[in-house]
Order: C-alpha cells, then structure tokens, then sequence
C-alpha cells in the first residue's frame, strides 16, 4: 500500500472517530477538519467516500456531518460481541432497576475502551459517554478494570502508549501513567477497579472485570457511576456484591 494510501485511510478513521462524537446534529466540515488536523478539502473528498459507501451522511443541519447507517450494520455483524450483550444486559438492567446507577459494558478496542452497551435511567448521561463512546486504556473504572485483565507486558504497554494522552484528557484530579498503574494493580489486588472522583465532580464509579471465557470471546467489563461521597468501602463492597448477583444469577 502506498504512503498516500496508508494516509487517505488514516484521514478516514479519524474523520469516523470524529464523528462518534457527535450528537445527531453532527459536526460542520470546517469543525471535523480541526478535530483531524487535516485540510478542508482532504477532509471533504474523505468525507464523500466515506457517505457514498453509508459510513457518514448528512445531518439535518446544513453543511453538517454525522455517522451513517453503515457503521450500526458493521457492529451487529460482530460476532464475539453481541453475544455477550445478550448475556449481560438483563443484568445490567435488573442492577438499574434496583438502583438506578447507570450501567456501562466495556471492550478494548485498541488503546480505547470503547462502551459496547449501556443501561441508564437519565438521558443525560449519554453525553458523559454513552453508547459507542470511547476512552483511553487506563481512563475510568470500566477501561481500568479492562487493564487489570491483561498480562503485566501488554497492559505497561497500552499505558505507555496512552501517557500523553491521560495528561491531557478532561479531569477534576491530576492523571498520568503513574496513577493509572497503581489503580490498574489495586484492581488487581481488589477484583474490581475504582474510580475515586477523577473525571467529573462528584462522581465516582466502579469497573467489575469479566474474563473471557474462551478464545473467540472478548474481555469484557461491567461499570457503573456511583455517587462519590457515598463511596466508602463497605458501600462499594456491597454494590459489587449486587452487581454480580444480578449479572450471574441462574
């Protein structure tokens, strides 16, 4: 494959990433080229392919861009996943219904944690993260727990690789790779990942890691927000212990 190639599909996948982000107003062109740090027109000519094959269109607003139907087929195809979306989330929306916390499952997806389903009482909390959203490896009890599955090489790894980038992703506490290590060997320790009010105020949260079972299935990890003045241990314990008797109870 050539150099021009290897950038053009570069563009695109940034140009995808970009708009999972958005909501369904989209983005306009000149936003999306910000975002990828790439010209309008390149940006533009990536954009037309990208809506002639279904994987972005046109959004309501004028000049405007959003993901397309595309993308929704691609994830349903995905074999290992949807499987365990049929196994956890009758779970999931029986711990939501006995507490209301919202409930995320989570997946590696490269260096990102990318949130394969979710069960909320509250809209709103699909700006947070909401369905098809993605973190950074290391960022929230959901992708560290995802972390603390791996061996000790791939996980120091995936850190490394993402060090600038918990610098400078959205926090209320100080993060870099030192924090993410230590709370990626506490969840080790633990069983379970905590987030401790890093990310929004008065939040916390926990991230239950789930071992994949055989080869053709994925790790996956089952996390929740929870109120963070109410997060001492024995009021986690217990929310532990509920989350897995609703996600594994016969």
């Amino acid at each position: 494959m050539s150099s021009n190639s290897s950038s053009n599909a570069a563009r695109a996948l940034d140009i995808l990433l970009t708009l999972g982000e958005a909501d369904a107003e989209g983005l306009p062109l000149g936003e999306i080229a910000i975002r990828v740090g790439e010209a309008k027109p390149a940006v533009h000519r990536s954009l037309a392919s990208l809506i002639q094959k279904g994987f972005a269109e046109l959004a309501g607003r004028r000049g405007h861009y959003r993901l397309g139907p595309a993308i929704t087929m691609l994830a349903r195809r995905q074999a290992r996943l949807e499987p365990l979306i049929a196994r956890y989330r009758p779970g999931m929306s029986e711990f939501v219904r006995r507490n209301g916390y919202t409930v995320y499952m989570m997946v590696q997806a490269g260096v990102d944690a990318v949130c394969a389903e979710m069960v909320t009482r509250f809209p709103q909390e699909q700006l947070r993260l909401g369905l098809g959203g993605r973190v950074p490896m290391g960022i929230a009890a959901g992708s560290v727990a995802l972390l603390s599955m791996l061996p000790a090489d791939e996980y120091k790894q995936l850190i490394e690789a993402n060090a600038e980038r918990y610098i400078t992703h959205p926090s209320v506490q100080h993060v870099d790779a030192a924090v993410v290590l230590e709370q990626v060997r506490e969840a080790q320790r633990r069983g379970y990942a905590t987030n401790m009010g890093y990310y929004h105020p008065g939040d916390g949260g926990i991230g239950l890691p789930i071992l994949s079972k055989s080869p053709r299935e994925m790790n996956v990890a089952i996390s929740c927000t929870l109120p963070l003045e109410m997060m001492t241990d024995a009021f986690i314990s217990s929310v532990i212990r509920e989350l897995k008797d609703c996600l594994f109870a016969s």
